[in-house]
């Protein structure tokens, strides 16, 4: 596979980008840990570039042309941002990736079979519509996150208590803490269930975490 699996040519990144998006949108669902908001994101980043790709297929002026090429740099960092955070771990297989034209991430020799560490959170109130919350390795008084792994937070948004984890129906990966998350207005006044655990880079998670409770502010 080519070092770059961009496509350089003006005609190949769209076809690329389209297939990886609608992969993406076709899988979200079963592979659980992308947030909406990162696909939402890539989403529209292409379909602002597509529609100077569209406009410039025609007659058109340099100012388009150069608009284009704009949309299109900004489009695939964005992709490459995504790739690199949610397409390289389990449960995304190498068919998928194949299928989707990204590189599989180079085997190594340690296996990274089990998380061991337990995150400990606690939430913060800050703002409007948003809970902050600050974790940090709970196995460690110096380190924030073991290493080579990443924040996995679920959370659901409802009146009481969730009695399983199938309850939890959004998820989202955070590589920092504290990791701030933001709600529409409409759920101010709300509660948010929250539990945590580590996910390493081949998508092996740790231990859950009690669940916490908020009132989104």
């Amino acid at each position: 596979m080519p070092t770059d699996y961009v496509p350089g040519t003006i005609d190949g990144y769209p076809k690329f980008a389209a297939n990886l998006i609608d992969k993406v949108k076709a899988n979200q669902a079963a592979w659980t840990h992308i947030p909406d908001g990162d696909v939402k994101n890539l989403e529209k980043t292409f379909q602002d570039y597509l529609k100077y790709y569209e406009l410039t297929k025609a007659p058109c002026t340099s100012a388009d042309i150069k608009e284009r090429n704009r949309r299109q740099k900004e489009s695939e960092k964005v992709l490459r941002e995504f790739v690199k955070n949610h397409l390289h771990q389990a449960p995304v297989t190498d068919k998928d990736r194949d299928e989707m034209g990204i590189p599989n991430p180079k085997t190594t020799r340690t296996q990274h079979t089990e998380v061991k560490a337990l995150v400990k959170f606690a939430l913060i109130i800050k703002g409007t519509n948003n809970v902050v919350i600050d974790f940090k390795d709970a196995d460690s008084a110096s380190k924030a996150k073991p290493n080579g792994c990443n924040g996995l937070i679920k959370y659901v948004i409802k009146d009481t208590a969730p009695q399983s984890q199938a309850e939890f129906t959004h998820s989202t990966l955070a590589t920092r803490t504290p990791f701030t998350l933001e709600f529409p207005n409409e759920f101010s006044g709300k509660r948010v269930w929250i539990i945590m655990c580590w996910q390493n880079a081949r998508g092996i998670l740790g231990r859950w975490t009690e669940m916490q409770t908020a009132i989104i502010p």
